[in-house]
C-alpha cells in the first residue's frame, strides 16, 4: 500500500522520508457520510476534437460514447436545455462532451465543451489552490511522453525529460505535462511494478487524483466530516529539489494528505504548499481547463446541505439540484473552489 501511494505525486515517491501514513495505519475514521463513489475526472476543453484526439494518441485513451461503446465521430454541439443550462450555469450554451476510459481505474475521464458563451482561457500552477492533476501510472514513460509532445501536450517539469525520484538508487521516474487545455497530468513510471487491473498490454496502468489545497486542516475537515472520506495527514512540510524541478514550484515546501471514499479504491492526494506565491484557482464549468470531480452520493439534497454548513457553496443556479434521466445532479464547490458534481447513485 505504501508503494501504491507513492505513485499519487511526484513528491509520494519519497512519502517514506516525510513519515506520511497509509490508509492501512491509524488515522481519521470518519461517520458515515454522503459519498459513496467517485464517476469520474472532468474538465471542460476549448475543442473537443482537438483534446480527444491528444488523449487518443498521446497517451491511447479510448473514447467511449452512449452505453460505453467506442465513439467513432464525436457529437455535434447542441444547445443545452433549461435544466442542464441551470445545472453548469450556462444558460444560452451549446455543449458535447466525450468519455475516457483509463485503464486499470475505476474512475473515466470526462471532457466537455461549451460554446456560444463568454469563456475564460487560464492555466493554474502546481502550488495553486484548486489546481487539479489526473496522475497516470505508465508501462513505458519515455515511449509516453514523445507522443504527448508530438500529439500537442506541453511540460511543465523544468529540463525536458523524465527524472528520477524515490532516491539515488530507485528506477521510478515521473514528469509533469499539460494536455492542449493546460489541465495538468503526472505520468509515474515505477519499479518494481505495482498489481493492476489494466488489461495485458496496456501503457496506462492505474490513475488517481491530486488536488492542491488552501489548508490542509480545512480541507480534511471538508472531505471527512463533510463528504465522510477517510482521510489520512501527511507529515510535516518538506521540500525537494528534484520534486521542485518536476513541478516547477523551486523553493517551495509542501505536505501531502490523502482521503478516498471508504469501500472504494480512488485515492485522492491533498498537497498544500508554503514559501511560494500562490493564486485560487477558480473557473466556471464551462472555461477551458476547468477541472471537477464526479462524486456519487447516496441523496443529493442531504449531501448538498452538508457541503453548505461545512462551508462550501452552490454553484448551480437557482441553489436547488436538478434532474437529469431522473437522477438528481447539483455542482458545489469545495473551500478551495474545487468544482464536484453531486450525483445520486443506487445505495450500496
Amino acid at each position: 500500500m505504501q508503494r501504491m501511494r507513492q505513485a499519487a505525486l511526484a513528491a509520494a515517491v519519497v512519502f517514506g522520508s516525510f513519515g506520511a501514513t497509509s490508509f492501512g495505519q491509524t488515522g481519521s475514521a470518519p461517520a458515515e457520510g454522503p459519498a459513496i463513489g467517485v464517476r469520474a475526472i472532468i474538465h471542460s476543453v476549448a475543442d473537443l476534437d482537438k483534446t480527444v484526439q491528444f488523449y487518443r494518441a498521446g497517451l491511447g485513451m479510448e473514447a467511449l460514447g452512449e452505453g460505453g461503446k467506442p465513439l467513432t465521430a464525436m457529437p455535434a454541439p447542441s444547445l443545452l436545455n433549461a435544466e442542464l443550462s441551470r445545472f453548469t450555469d450556462t444558460h444560452g450554451a451549446k455543449f458535447r462532451n466525450a468519455i475516457l476510459k483509463i485503464p486499470g481505474a475505476s474512475i473515466t475521464m470526462e471532457l466537455t465543451e461549451f460554446s456560444g458563451i463568454p469563456i475564460r482561457h487560464t492555466q493554474p500552477h502546481m502550488q495553486d489552490p484548486g489546481a487539479t492533476t489526473l496522475i497516470l501510472m505508465v508501462q513505458d514513460l519515455d515511449a509516453t511522453l514523445a507522443n504527448v509532445k508530438k500529439s500537442g501536450g506541453t511540460l511543465l517539469s523544468l529540463g525536458g525529460q523524465p527524472m528520477k525520484v524515490g532516491g539515488e538508487n530507485s528506477k521510478s521516474r515521473s514528469v509533469f505535462v499539460r494536455d492542449p487545455d493546460g489541465f495538468l497530468l503526472e505520468l509515474a513510471h515505477l519499479e518494481p511494478a505495482l498489481p493492476t487491473k489494466a488489461p495485458a498490454g496496456s501503457n496506462i496502468l492505474g490513475a488517481r487524483i491530486g488536488l492542491t489545497i488552501e489548508s490542509t486542516d480545512q480541507s480534511m475537515k471538508f472531505y471527512r466530516d463533510v463528504l465522510g472520506f477517510e482521510t489520512k495527514p501527511g507529515a510535516a512540510f518538506a521540500t525537494d529539489k528534484t520534486i521542485a524541478s518536476l513541478i516547477d514550484a523551486q523553493g517551495a515546501q509542501w505536505r501531502i494528505n490523502s482521503a478516498k471514499i471508504p469501500g472504494t479504491d480512488v485515492e485522492w492526494e491533498l498537497i498544500e504548499f508554503k514559501d511560494i506565491a500562490r493564486t485560487p484557482f477558480k473557473l466556471a464549468v464551462p472555461d477551458t481547463g476547468s477541472p471537477a470531480v464526479s462524486v456519487i452520493v447516496k441523496d443529493v439534497p442531504t449531501a448538498l446541505e452538508a457541503v453548505k454548513a461545512g462551508g462550501g457553496s452552490v454553484v448551480t443556479a437557482g441553489g436547488k439540484p436538478i434532474q437529469f434521466n431522473n437522477t438528481p445532479l447539483v455542482f458545489v464547490r469545495d473551500p478551495n473552489g474545487f468544482l464536484i458534481e453531486l450525483m445520486q447513485g443506487p445505495p450500496r
